[in-house]
């Protein structure tokens, strides 16, 4: 946290560059600044992904597609894909993945403590109560995971991005995805995307909380940039969970011609999370703002810098033919005091291309990707005891290195105009390295190598409605963190995670209803499990024998106002009905131990509703206004055992924004409006009769965030 107190210069320095960029351009006379196209200037097709009361959005470039062009890209899977465009949680306070997927079923996403979420797809990595296993997370198509698989989400801000794609379960091979959850890629806006040349968001509310986040961005001729810096401190609504972060993102692109081009980014965070820990069930019912002691007394903390280059380069090599290639590298370091010290630091680097042909095939249309990626890591891994929070002596060391190479390929062929079969095939070899720099006998390597079929199929039943389904098989190599567990500093004997992955669906928008529904069924073998030995250090993980992962997942938005509500509501004004739904129901299938049990950590019913409504808009002006609903009905099993359920809840929020000037909106996102006291999310443990219950993390109480945006 001591870097903070230039909190304050940072962010004056933030805003006096965003002012000074376009007075300085201007001071020139040999570049002229074309108009940078905004929301509401350019056309969007309706399609499978469009939604209703889609607003307008510019169209991007070769190297980064607007969210239309997305939404088209994204209808030709035949699986279950998400978008979900920045414009959708523009008057919320966006601080983590919660805020921003709670309208995305199937997409698990709850709060632990500050940007700390529990991030699941499908029961994705689900037992894991620490950073992230189970899903590929990407910025713009560059891998956040590191080689081995891990990643902490805390370095991605939701406020530089121009839209969220989410890839469930096998759908995510278009970025060689091995996971059963499947893969989210952060897309950032471009100089031609951005929402304005200048952009400036201040926010504040409960719990101390104060950000700015700062945006420019310009169109120079054939060069473009956009950058976009969040600086954020929150005191936390619990002891010990005071959060303090500086996420900076910037790209800049360069059209050759119409058929070639080349973009560079750069990503940078600082981010100090302190760490509350858990409580028992009574004390987080009744004491929600207490933090575990042991969590004080060791001052817990999970504090991260990385800074990451990249480049992606597009070239349209032949009539229907694109190449995307590029590569990546950074450094990382995480200082993170729990029950040890762990400080963990090392490069990053990675490769990866992609070719997608569309042409003809025996007469019909065929669409042909093949693609690959090369993953490289090595982390130098050191433990301390722990000092409150400070390195004491060192109690071990190690390099961590690791190797992943993928090659995929995923053929559409149409059988006839509107019915497409799928075929695809991955392949995907890893390798990890410890060496024990203490204990040189302990040292191990290991490396893991398959093969991924998948099968599907899509059929267009109207230009904005779809049918498919599809079979694919998912492989999952455990991550260091399993491999060398906490108290053992050697590998640990793993087998990795094998799921095939059945689903069907249908999505589409006419002009009163959208929908998006699928239907799946997952049989795991060896599926990673973890269980929480003691609060205060990171869970042990075994191989379970096999399970079964099944659910739907249902997203339904009904114009009511064109249903029920034309006569009463004045022109353009519109009232639209928002569901998610999410069924979950995760089981061992014949465990010697566990029998038929359910799997711990995931409610079996989530759902979430808001009901919105949005004024005329004359003049580009209006305002709307959302009460929204979450349900939890039951909060699911806490143990493998099945003696102990978190309880449900349900709160209710209150979201909106109106537009003051053109340029100037003020948002307001209240929460928990009763103050109700619940459980977020929780560790899971073996068994209640005989594991510490101290487990479980609350929710946060009533609480009010307020925000102003500047554009200019």
């Amino acid at each position: 946290m001591k870097y903070f107190s230039r909190f304050g210069g940072v962010a004056l320095a933030a805003l006096v560059c965003t002012i000074a960029i376009p007075a300085f351009a201007a001071e020139g006379d040999s570049v002229e600044l074309p108009e940078i196209v905004v929301q509401g200037e350019s056309e969007n097709t309706v399609n499978p992904l469009s939604g209703l009361g889609s607003p307008v959005f510019p169209s991007g470039t070769l190297t980064v597609p607007g969210v239309a062009q997305a939404q088209e890209e994204l209808s030709l899977f035949p699986g279950a894909v998400s978008i979900v465009p920045a414009t959708k949680y523009q008057d919320v306070y966006a601080h983590n993945f919660e805020d921003v997927m709670d309208f995305t079923p199937g997409v698990f996403a709850r709060k632990r403590f500050g940007a700390e979420v529990r991030l699941s797809i499908r029961g994705s990595g689900l037992s894991r109560s620490f950073h992230m296993r189970g899903l590929d997370l990407l910025q713009d198509g560059v891998p956040y995971n590191l080689a081995d698989g891990a990643a902490d989400f805390q370095e991605i801000d939701p406020l530089i991005a121009q839209h969220i794609e989410v890839y469930k379960g096998g759908n995510g091979l278009r970025f060689g995805a091995t996971t059963l959850g499947g893969a989210i890629n952060f897309v950032t806006p471009t100089g031609h995307t951005a929402e304005a040349e200048n952009l400036v968001r201040l926010e504040g509310g409960s719990y101390g909380t104060a950000r700015i986040h700062t945006e420019t961005a310009r169109v120079l001729g054939a060069t473009d940039f956009f950058a976009a810096m969040s600086a954020n401190h929150v005191d936390g609504f619990r002891q010990q969970e005071a959060e303090e972060s500086i996420r900076f993102a910037a790209n800049v692109g360069h059209r050759f011609n119409d058929t070639a081009e080349t973009r560079f980014y750069l990503t940078s965070n600082i981010v100090d999370q302190e760490l509350p820990g858990t409580l028992t069930l009574a004390q987080a019912e009744n004491s929600p703002k207490l933090a575990n002691p042991g969590n004080v007394a060791l001052n817990q903390q999970r504090n991260v810098r990385s800074v990451r280059v990249a480049n992606k380069t597009t070239l349209v090599v032949d009539d229907g033919a694109t190449l995307d290639f590029g590569g990546y590298a950074g450094y990382k370091r995480l200082y993170h005091p729990i029950f040890r010290v762990l400080d963990q630091r090392g490069p990053l680097a990675g490769l990866f291309a992609r070719y997608n042909l569309e042409g003809a095939l025996a007469g019909h249309r065929n669409v042909l990707t093949v693609g690959g990626d090369l993953a490289w890591g090595e982390v130098e891994a050191k433990q301390y005891t722990n000092l409150s929070g400070s390195r004491g002596a060192l109690q071990a060391s190690g390099t961590q290195t690791s190797t992943n190479v993928r090659l995929y390929a995923e053929n559409h062929f149409y059988v006839i105009d509107n019915v497409a079969l799928v075929g695809g095939l991955q392949a995907i070899h890893s390798y990890r390295k410890f060496t024990n720099d203490l204990s040189p006998a302990q040292s191990d390597a290991t490396d893991f190598s398959s093969l991924s079929p998948k099968a599907g199929v899509l059929w267009d039943v109207t230009d904005a409605a779809q049918v498919y389904g599809n079979v694919t098989r998912s492989y999952e190599p455990p991550t260091f963190s399993e491999l060398v567990q906490a108290s053992v500093f050697q590998f640990v004997p793993l087998d990795p995670q094998r799921a095939v992955t059945a689903e069907i669906g249908t999505r589409g928008t006419s002009g009163t209803v959208a929908w998006d529904v699928a239907l799946y069924r997952a049989w795991v073998r060896d599926e990673l499990i973890n269980f929480t030995v003691s609060p205060s250090i990171p869970a042990s993980t075994f191989n379970a024998g096999e399970t079964i992962h099944q659910g739907i997942e249902a997203a339904l938005t009904l114009d009511v106002g064109a249903l029920a509500l034309g006569d009463v509501l004045p022109e353009g004004g519109r009232v639209l009905f928002e569901q998610a739904y999410t069924y979950s129901d995760f089981y061992f299938d014949g465990d010697p131990v566990y029998g038929d049990n359910k799997l711990a950590g995931m409610p079996p019913h989530v759902y979430v509703a808001a009901l919105r409504y949005k004024s005329p808009a004359p003049n580009g002006l209006g305002w709307d206004i959302a009460p929204k609903v979450e349900w939890v009905p039951d909060g699911g099993y806490v143990d493998y055992a099945n003696r102990l359920k978190a309880p449900g809840y349900a709160t209710l929020g209150l979201e909106g924004g109106i537009d003051l000037a053109e340029g100037l909106r003020l948002f307001v996102d209240a929460r928990n409006l009763t103050d109700k006291n619940y459980i977020s999310t929780y560790n899971n443990i073996t068994d209640a009769a005989t594991a510490a219950t101290n487990v479980f993390y609350p929710g946060e109480g009533r609480s009010v965030f307020a925000g102003l945006k500047v554009s200019f």
